[in-house]
Formats: structure tokens, sequence, C-alpha cells
């Protein structure tokens, strides 16, 4: 590879599109770890942060939301991909803590290729981040109070009750009933669904042919198990 971010964590409930982004990915020169959801992920990072972040936004558990935002507050030197099926373009999505977006089933994972390592390549990537709200996952209390959550203070670290937005997302901001300090806040409903993205075997040896080919043109010769074939 040209750059020297090599190691790469993945991150997506869906086992079937995370097995097959991991292969590709290894196959274009990578040591690839993965992780079914935010918290899997956190203990991956925890044990070794990794050069590049790529995560699924709606996962049951911890959602991405969640999981990129404690990432660039805790880990800010990791480069950060939000990947999804349920948006589309090739932009950040608003509020969200990402330096790059994937939009799932929209295009090809050679193309999710190309995106990393054009992020990767960037010399202003860090520069370029804009501030990113809390996210937290709109649980209630409790049976007994359905209507509300708890959010936690970045800055003096007590809890304090928001209302519960009907809305899947929320974002907004609120002043801390202890420190008085602004909170930029994002609730974002818990995925009700699992993202059942299939592959076929044929379509997975496309699109891992593809993606060596284009990552042998970024790097002008085989690089990683490219040396195998």
């Amino acid at each position: 590879m040209q750059g020297e971010m090599t190691d790469i964590v993945v991150v997506d409930d869906n086992l079937v599109l995370l097995s097959v982004v991991a292969e590709i990915f290894k196959e274009c020169g990578y040591t690839v770890r993965t992780a079914a959801d935010g918290f899997a992920a956190l203990t991956e990072i925890r044990r070794k942060a990794p050069h590049v972040l790529l995560s699924d936004l709606n996962m049951p558990g911890m959602s991405g939301f969640e999981l990129l935002s404690v990432v660039r507050r805790r880990f800010p030197e990791i480069v950060v991909i939000a990947m999804s099926g349920e948006y589309h373009g090739v932009n950040v999505l608003p509020g969200i803590a990402a330096d790059a977006f994937y939009a799932k089933g929209t295009s090809s994972v050679a193309q999710l290729f190309e995106i990393v390592n054009a992020v990767e390549n960037r010399r202003d990537v860090y520069e370029a981040r804009v501030a990113a709200p809390i996210w937290v996952q709109g649980m209630p209390i409790d049976r007994s109070d359905t209507t509300t959550v708890l959010v936690s203070c970045p800055e003096c670290l007590r809890a304090f009750p928001h209302p519960l937005p009907a809305a899947n997302i929320f974002q907004g901001d609120r002043c801390c009933p202890h420190c008085f300090e602004p909170v930029h806040l994002a609730i974002i409903r818990q995925a009700s669904e699992l993202d059942e993205t299939l592959f076929s075997n044929s379509e997975v040896a496309r699109q891992t042919i593809e993606s060596v080919s284009r990552a042998r043109r970024f790097s002008g010769e085989p690089a990683g198990r490219m040396h195998q074939r």
C-alpha cells in the first residue's frame, strides 16, 4: 500500500457482508479485524488502535452512531469511515463523527476500497473534521417512564434526564443542569431489524478481483497477500 494505514477494524451486524468486506481488504494487503457490534469493536480498539475504522451505523446494542462518537473523543487519531444501506450519496451525514461515508448497496466494495485509500492519503483529514454531537441510544430510563432518556454530560460526567423524541433520529443542543455547559446531543432509536444484504459467490469473486486490481493500481506493485496471486 502507498500509505502506512494498513490496520483496519470492520464493524457490521450483517455477518455475511462483514466476512466479504474483511476478505476483500485482506486480499488488498490490509490486516483486518472484525466486530459484529459497537461493544465488540471497542474491545478490539482498546486492545490495539487501528489506523482505520469502518463501521455500519444501524446496529443493535451499541449503534455505529454511538461508536463513532466514542471513538472520535477517545481515539481521535483513528481515521473513520461510516457505512449504511439506509442513506445514499458520498458525503458524510450531518452530525456523524466520520471522515468519509460509504453507501452500502448502491456501490461496490471495490469503490469502498477507493474511499478508504482516498481518506488515507488526505493530508488534511484531521483538520477537515467538524464538531460532532454526542450520540446516545434512545432507551427509556425504566418501564415506569418510557418518555425519558438519561444522558451523561461529557464535561462534568453527571447524568441528567432528556425527553425521548418520537423521531428515529434527534439532534439538538441542551444545557447541562449541573455544570451549565452546552451539550450538542443526538439520540438514535435502536435498529428494529438487521441488515440482511446478501452476496452470491460469483459477486464476491467479481468484487474481490476488482478490488485487488484497484489496489495494485494505487500501489504500483502487489502488496500483502497480492504477492501470492
